[in-house]
């Protein structure tokens, strides 16, 4: 090392402190006190700790996470299956939050459903037997034209998809 790239000497230890130091930012001033990295260490070891018999971190309480915990009904009675009598209302399919109205009896869609189903017999099976129980549900449907495409679904695992849109 040549003598241009020492900076200077620490004022704690008094080892030698290097330009590219300084500039990384590990050896810096603390006050007016020139610091290497090792003492930099040390000091900051120093500052961090609480002093004996002192607690520096305080308890962080979130009223409104209570609050609402309180609120949140997790009983297992919220989890609703699809069933053909509940098929078209509640969370499972709800028409009401549509404004455009159906136009059974005239050319063109006005709404869709998606559907999807992973690549397996039983998967596919089950997507048929609910897209049937949603159109016996819903009579006054009338299916215009549909497409269907193979994609990739995430959500435990990336996996491939039948997805079906039903244009009505």
């Amino acid at each position: 090392m040549s003598r241009d790239e020492v900076a200077s000497i620490c004022s704690e230890c008094g080892a030698s402190v290097y330009r590219q130091h300084l500039e990384s930012g590990i050896a810096r001033y603390e006050g007016s006190k020139l610091m290497c990295s090792h003492c930099v260490a040390e000091f900051e070891r120093k500052h961090d700790e609480a002093p004996e018999g002192e607690d520096t971190l305080e308890t962080i309480e979130f009223e409104d996470d209570e609050k609402e915990a309180s609120r949140v009904d997790m009983s297992a009675s919220r989890i609703h299956g699809t069933t053909k009598t509940t098929l078209g209302v509640g969370g499972a399919w709800d028409e009401s939050k549509f404004k455009r109205p159906l136009r059974p009896n005239q050319v063109g869609a006005s709404r869709c459903r998606t559907f999807h189903s992973k690549l397996t017999g039983a998967a596919i099976d089950y997507m048929t037997t609910l897209m049937n129980d949603w159109m016996d549900a819903n009579p006054d449907i009338v299916i215009k034209f549909s497409t269907s495409t193979i994609g990739n679904f995430e959500g435990k695992h990336t996996e491939p998809n039948l997805i079906v849109t039903v244009y009505y």
